[in-house]
């Protein structure tokens, strides 16, 4: 599907889009559940920056003191001016404190080592920028279930996003019976192609106090240059047809649907679940992107709470027809109304011309806030560097690139894919930008 950078949206949504800008109470077709806190929160000054320059590192970099120090010397070393650093993977925590448990993946330190307050430290003394990578709905892989008691998918599988295929199954089962998550992770195994692993739904209003509290507790506890939001959207169109997630939907019709017409729906509904989606398919639709909507704008406003001058990126589906309608994600409209200061559009092809024609659809929005991500663990060196170039010389003053792991060769090893950009298109110091921020930058969602 061709990206058309201005987007059609029903009246209802745009009514919405300017309540959640004044911080009031989403209303309308969505559910009426409260806006986030509206005190206002200050937006990140326009100030002149550097291009930037972003690495994705992994949480697999982030497991020892010896991992943290050689990714900080090799951005430092290589040109790179920030670190994009995954503190939550699944659910779970590469730093202190806060919420979720301690990552397994770091049994084997002590319990008092702390990677991202270590990759803080060390970064600052390089003079390189860090980004807290938080991925925030995907929470869980379908092979290995985690078994901590405090993961949020043991304490709340009611809020697990549920396939339409599953949901008539599991319209009478109790999200707390064994059963109820072992049949949707089996069903993910079986279409791994397509969802990634389980996921929390951005619709039940516990689900998005559980990720604000997160989210506010890392910007509290650390000195961040940028909070980096990724896996903020649904799997797919077929998602979420939990049980949580369709009872909102039936309460959002109150005062929209007529009561009689809602009470005669209501007694069908006793045999057929997922009635009112069918019944009110656009509504429907609207609905699950005005809820996500709503979360972003109450994790900016965490995050503008706590730490005023963090900058606020998104990692994005790189088509917005496709991001808005099959994900739910309708970062066009997060950048309009000033949600986020940037997106960082997943360009992972590895084809030259679908990346230009990629590129090109981008054009539409200020180029500092827009930094395309170039997917380097499918390219060659030579390859990213053209990109780099490309982008460039489109006007953007910045690119991602993903990921560190893949242009590593190793633990201790010096890496050459980074000395061959370095070489080629990160030699030089990085230009200071001008940081065009919109107007609407300030409001309060």
């Amino acid at each position: 599907m061709t990206f058309r950078p201005a987007l059609r949206k029903p009246v209802s949504y745009a009514t919405l889009v300017l309540l959640l800008l004044a911080g009031l109470t989403l209303v309308g077709p969505t559910a009426r559940a409260q806006a986030p806190a509206s005190q206002p929160v200050p937006a990140v000054a326009s100030a002149s920056l550097g291009e930037m320059r972003g690495v994705w590192v992994t949480r697999s970099w982030m497991t020892s003191p010896q991992r943290v120090a050689q990714v900080v010397d090799d951005a430092a070393r290589h040109g790179m001016s920030a670190l994009f650093v995954q503190v939550r993977g699944r659910g779970d925590a590469f730093y202190s404190g806060g919420p979720e448990p301690r990552a397994r993946l770091l049994a084997g330190q002590p319990a008092t080592y702390d990677p991202l307050a270590d990759l803080v430290e060390r970064a600052a003394e390089r003079g390189l920028e860090v980004h807290a990578w938080i991925n925030v709905n995907l929470v869980a892989g379908a092979s290995a279930l985690p078994d901590e008691p405090s993961h949020v998918i043991r304490r709340h599988p009611e809020w697990i996003m549920v396939p339409r295929d599953l949901a008539p199954r599991l319209a009478n089962v109790a999200p707390d019976v064994p059963s109820y998550v072992r049949a949707i992770a089996e069903w993910t195994r079986r279409n791994a192609q397509r969802v990634e692993g389980l996921y929390v739904s951005p619709i039940p209003d516990g689900a998005q106090d559980h990720i604000e509290s997160v989210v506010r507790h890392i910007v509290r506890t650390y000195p961040l240059d940028g909070v980096h939001l990724d896996y903020i959207r649904y799997p797919g169109a077929e998602f979420d047809y939990s049980r949580e997630a369709l009872a909102a939907f039936r309460r959002s019709l109150m005062g929209v649907v007529p009561a009689e017409e809602l009470a005669t729906l209501d007694q069908r509904a006793a045999r057929d679940p997922l009635l009112f989606t069918s019944r009110y398919p656009q509504r429907w639709l609207n609905f699950r992107q005005e809820r996500l909507t709503h979360l972003v704008g109450r994790l900016r406003n965490a995050v503008r709470a706590e730490l005023p001058a963090a900058r606020i990126t998104t990692a994005v589906w790189p088509d917005g027809d496709d991001a808005v309608g099959r994900k739910m994600q309708d970062w066009p409209l997060w950048l309009r109304s000033g949600l986020v200061d940037a997106v960082c559009p997943m360009m992972y092809t590895t084809s030259p011309t679908t990346f230009s024609r990629q590129l090109a659809s981008l054009a539409a929005y200020p180029a500092g806030r827009v930094w395309p991500g170039i997917g380097v663990y499918r390219i060659t060196a030579a390859e990213a560097a053209r990109r780099v170039l490309a982008t460039r010389a489109a006007g953007f003053d910045g690119v991602l690139l993903f990921s560190y792991d893949s242009m590593s060769d190793g633990v201790g090893r010096r890496s050459a894919y980074l000395t061959a950009l370095h070489r080629e298109v990160f030699a030089t110091p990085a230009t200071p930008v001008a940081r065009a921020l919109s107007t609407s930058d300030s409001a309060s969602p």
